[in-house]
């Protein structure tokens, strides 16, 4: 394995660190503060799911072009979700926005500008053909630290779309959500950040037995 090979996992894996604390971030907003998430809100949520598949199939499989090309879609659909927002909330006068804000911008503005790093960052990678030479196959037959942490990551992520799931289905049904959802407690906030630690915990749990016991066979 090259370098270049080594230095393109751990940046992907440093973008899924991130994503996984702008998402940590959100649901801790949804289940601590009782701020449920809007129709849009859940294209943005859905689009960062969707832009971590890349990297973890960079990840899992080897560095490919397609795998950052599915990134950079899911990026447009989520910026175009964050987008979207803003431009609602531009064109009502006197219109205070959706939702707390951090730093001066709301949560869809921040989720605008990940998405925009993250085209613009994988557009970068895409120019270094390093990465591409060594026909990397991935970490599934390599076992390690770098192998248990890629799991716990993809772990932590499915741990989050199914609690999103489960907590939005009685929200919204089977049909739209709607555009101003009512304020709901679910948790103390610190004890919504504790449940988000024990997400983490039980993934890294994951990760071990997963890497152990595939490291077996």
């Amino acid at each position: 394995m090259t370098t270049q090979v080594k230095i393109a996992r751990v940046l992907n894996l440093l973008a899924l660190l991130a994503l996984l604390g702008v998402l940590s971030g959100s649901l801790h907003l949804q289940f601590g503060q009782g701020e449920p998430p809007c129709p849009l809100c859940l294209v943005q949520r859905s689009g960062m799911i969707a832009l971590a598949v890349g990297p973890l199939l960079n990840l899992f499989t080897g560095i490919k072009v397609r795998n950052y090309a599915f990134a950079i879609l899911a990026a447009c659909v989520g910026g175009a979700g964050s987008v979207r927002q803003i431009l609602l909330h531009i064109a009502t006068p006197g219109d205070p926005g959706y939702g707390p804000e951090v730093f001066g911008f709301h949560l869809y503005t921040w989720a605008d500008i990940t998405f925009l790093i993250a085209v613009v960052g994988i557009a970068i990678l895409l120019m270094w053909p390093g990465q591409f030479a060594a026909n990397d196959r991935g970490l599934l037959g390599t076992p390690g630290v770098m192998r248990v942490l890629t799991i716990t990551v993809a772990a932590w992520y499915s741990i989050y779309l199914i609690a999103m799931t489960i907590f939005i289905i009685p929200m919204c049904g089977i049909g739209m959500c709607p555009a101003d959802p009512p304020e709901t407690d679910y948790l103390p906030s610190n004890g919504a950040w504790l449940a988000i630690g024990g997400a983490g915990i039980l993934s890294l749990l994951i990760g071990i037995i997963s890497n152990s016991r595939m490291r077996r066979r």
